[in-house]
């Protein structure tokens, strides 16, 4: 597998992670998750570039795909690092 593919596949699991973590905090408990700010952090970095007047839906998008940007270029520098040994 190459290491484009295999940094995109898992780079959804940050989708998933940063879903799960906006989801938690907004819909059930009613304030952020512990540790929000570090697993959700690409994403936060992605939201902050656009104003805090867009709506809820938008600004999720945009933090997901920030999400899913962060986690896949980490992953892919952990790969290639970890082949060059």
């Amino acid at each position: 597998m190459s290491d484009l593919k295999f940094s995109a596949l898992w780079a959804l699991s940050g989708i998933v992670i940063g879903f799960i973590a906006i989801a938690i905090g907004y819909w059930i408990l009613h304030s952020p998750v512990p540790g929000y700010q570090i697993v959700v952090a690409p994403g936060i970095a992605a939201a902050n570039l656009f104003t805090e007047e867009i709506n809820l839906w938008p600004k999720i998008a945009i933090m997901l795909a920030g999400q899913y940007l962060g986690y896949f270029t980490i992953i892919f520098a952990i790969k290639k690092i970890s082949n060059l040994r």
